[in-house]
């Protein structure tokens, strides 16, 4: 897992295209420079706010729509890593 910069972000530097339109969608919809922002894995991003919640954004293909998580389901920590 990877924080993404403020300058990661403002550059759309990310790994995949999952991660680029889960980021894509986080600007749009949220203020994400209040957030830390995480790679978790090819389609998921991970946001902590100021309160240490934590959420995943997970762009699902077949849908080409992003979901969001509040706990990462088990069927994607199979689908970890980068």
């Amino acid at each position: 897992m990877r924080e993404l910069t403020v300058v990661n972000i403002q550059k759309n530097q990310v790994d995949t295209i999952g991660q680029f339109k889960v980021l894509q969608y986080l600007k749009k919809n949220l203020n994400i420079n209040s957030f830390k922002v995480y790679l978790y894995d090819r389609n998921t991003i991970k946001v902590i706010d100021s309160n240490y919640q934590s959420g995943y954004f997970r762009y699902i293909t077949e849908k080409k729509d992003v979901e969001f998580y509040d706990k990462i389901p088990k069927e994607f920590e199979n689908a970890k890593g980068l």
